[in-house]
């Protein structure tokens, strides 16, 4: 998306900042964030521009010496990869086709804060991950990961452009906050249902 912005506005320049902290854009001077999840504040402003949803996945590999779990439950019994950041980290929460919500305690060989390391590891054929679908579509799409549980969705919430106030807002992070809507609200490339049928 920042390409194809980046390549129709020219004279826009980007400086991108990843991270998986959480961060405080006023403060640290940010004109926008690309968040997941609530904004938990009321000093900022947020245009949602996607969902996403957790998914959990492994390698062929892995799935050949131990097997795929076909319940949430029998995720006890496998080598889990943990993402610190969630604040149920170890607790995994599924809902099943009729409403029903699963939760099981997981563990596993490696921890991080950081969910391309974990998905990476996951691709390697370390156990199994439970990530964003963005994160783990491109390794679904070519076959380095398989998506587990069908039948069971992970949690899902919003992908926010965040801002601190609409007054003050440039004319490029507007324009680019517009573009990111308009791009992500008829179809969102990450969309594991989409790339499986």
């Amino acid at each position: 998306a920042i390409a194809a912005f980046g390549a129709v506005h020219r004279e826009v320049s980007f400086e991108i900042e990843l991270s998986d902290r959480a961060v405080d854009i006023v403060d640290e001077g940010f004109d926008l964030a690309i968040h997941i999840g609530g904004i938990g504040s009321q000093a900022l402003v947020a245009r949602r521009i996607g969902t996403t949803e957790l998914v959990c996945v492994a390698a062929p590999s892995y799935l050949a010496r131990h097997g795929a779990p076909r319940t949430p439950e029998e995720l006890s019994a496998h080598a889990c990869l943990v993402y610190d950041y969630l604040a149920t980290r170890d607790l995994w929460r599924f809902t099943d086709a009729a409403g029903a919500e699963h939760a099981v305690r997981v563990r596993g060989p490696a921890r991080s804060n950081n969910g391309q390391m974990l998905t990476a590891l996951a691709a390697a054929g370390l156990g199994i991950s439970r990530e964003p679908d963005f994160i783990v579509a491109p390794h679904v799409a070519a076959g380095r990961l398989v998506p587990l549980l069908p039948g069971y969705r992970g949690p899902a919430g919003p992908i926010n452009a965040v801002y601190p106030s609409r007054r003050h807002l440039s004319a490029k992070v507007r324009s680019f906050v517009e573009f990111l809507a308009g791009r992500y609200e008829r179809q969102q490339e990450w969309s594991l249902d989409d790339l499986l049928q």
